[in-house]
């Protein structure tokens, strides 16, 4: 029977093969490798310090009151409202009432990771259906529902009653776009 080493010898011959290696070669490639791995952790870590960053400053602004500069002196201005999660309904024209139900806070349901929707972009249609099915009781009681002309204006930090996050929301007034500029406020550009 053949065994193994005679096979082998067989094959190759009974002189065995130079067998060098070159370790400089093989230390050589290791090193690279291991600067590339070096480099790799490195800008991964700062690409994770980037993102925590930009998290922390998105968490740390988010609840930040945004400012809306009034009209000026009855002057029609129109601004796009940077809050737009919450809006407004209002009774009357009026930001300095603290009269019961004289505005109504409205939110939405949406697909936004905290299931807030854009109240902003319906606020108009919500306050034409309250003012409609007189939701509030602003109807004046025996006569005919009338749904007055609606405007949207942007709301600034002279609104009373309103949370202070909710600066640079929209409020619907009866009025037209004068009514926004007569209170200094800025139609909403929706």
């Amino acid at each position: 029977m053949t065994t193994e080493r005679e096979l082998l010898e067989r094959a190759l011959g009974s002189r065995r093969p130079p067998v060098s290696l070159d370790f400089e070669a093989i230390e050589a490639q290791g090193a690279r490798a291991v600067r590339r791995r070096t480099k790799l952790a490195l800008a991964g870590t700062a690409a994770a310090v980037v993102l925590v960053g930009l998290g922390g400053a998105a968490l740390f602004t988010s609840g930040t009151p945004q400012t809306v500069t009034p009209a000026a002196g009855g002057q029609v201005t129109t601004v796009a409202p940077t809050e737009r999660e919450i809006a407004y309904c209002y009774q009357n024209a009026d930001i300095t009432s603290s009269a019961d139900n004289q505005h109504v806070a409205v939110g939405i349901s949406g697909n936004s990771a905290n299931g807030r929707g854009d109240a902003a972009a319906a606020i108009i249609s919500l306050c034409t259906t309250a003012w409609a099915d007189d939701y509030y009781q602003w109807q004046k009681p025996g006569l005919p529902r009338v749904v007055p002309p609606l405007v949207a204006c942007v709301l600034t930090s002279a609104a009373v009653d309103i949370d202070q996050a909710a600066v640079g929301a929209v409020g619907v007034f009866p009025g037209d776009a004068t009514t926004c500029a007569a209170m200094g406020l800025p139609v909403a550009k929706i």
